[in-house]
């Protein structure tokens, strides 16, 4: 009886814990076999047709005639495939939708997230040196909502609150009020 209580109750946490991912499981399960992005970033010809997850914060979106380039910052990604540790990275990549995405919505500084095919690379100027960015052919997109800086919290360890509190007659130890 416990055995398959236990069963039932790891089902529904790993159901849960699918449902909170925001890339399909169809993607996911083709992309666990891919080669880590810093290999694909070497030489990205030779990973034509790969499917990669990657995410990072997005530097530019481009609308061209047919489709939507998005530049990004590539960094790791947490067990929801949210990118984290926004201050490292292992170089930058190109997203490519074959649809309209506003860039006002898709602007510089959010997390994105992408499942798709490694499609190539391609050369752009940053500065005044040229860099190559793998393409990645977007079967799946999510952007993330924005974070919310929580403000600091003063933490007071000897404050007990007011002094009397209506809803109970004794003191903060344990003795009524008085005594």
């Amino acid at each position: 009886m416990v055995k398959i209580g236990t069963r039932v109750i790891f089902f529904f946490f790993l159901a849960a814990l699918a449902a909170c991912a925001p890339i399909s499981q169809d993607i996911r399960r083709q992309a666990d076999a891919s080669a880590p992005y810093s290999e694909i970033q070497k030489n990205p010809d030779t990973y034509l047709g790969e499917m990669v997850i990657w995410g990072g914060v997005i530097i530019e979106t481009t609308n061209l005639k047919e489709s939507t380039a998005i530049k990004v910052i590539q960094t790791a990604l947490d067990m929801q495939q949210r990118p984290t540790d926004l201050d490292s990275s292992q170089g930058r990549f190109i997203i490519r939708v074959d649809r309209f995405l506003d860039p006002d919505i898709f602007k510089k500084g959010r997390e994105v997230t992408v499942g798709g095919e490694v499609s190539g690379k391609e050369t752009h100027p940053i500065g005044e040196i040229r860099y190559t960015y793998p393409v990645v052919r977007a079967k799946e997109v999510k952007l993330w909502e924005q974070r919310v800086p929580y403000p600091p919290y003063d933490y007071d360890p000897w404050y007990w609150g007011p002094p009397y509190y209506p809803w109970r007659p004794w003191g903060p130890w344990g003795r009524p009020y008085g005594w």
